[in-house]
């Protein structure tokens, strides 16, 4: 199963292309997930009406 300098060279671009678009999926999820935390701390952890517990002393 001898490959050609040919076919490895376009395996390799390939491969570039692959992780090209994986970095690119990692980036939006990388964003999503940070855009989400953002919003959590804008809207608090509790929904408005909601008890905060409270340790008794």
């Amino acid at each position: 199963m001898s490959k050609t300098n040919e076919d490895l060279a376009r395996e390799i671009r390939d491969l570039r292309e692959e992780i090209k678009q994986m970095k690119e999926i990692v980036g939006v999820l990388f964003t999503m997930v940070f855009e989400s935390e953002d919003e959590e701390e804008e809207a608090g952890l509790f929904p408005s009406g909601m008890e905060i517990p409270r340790m008794n002393n």
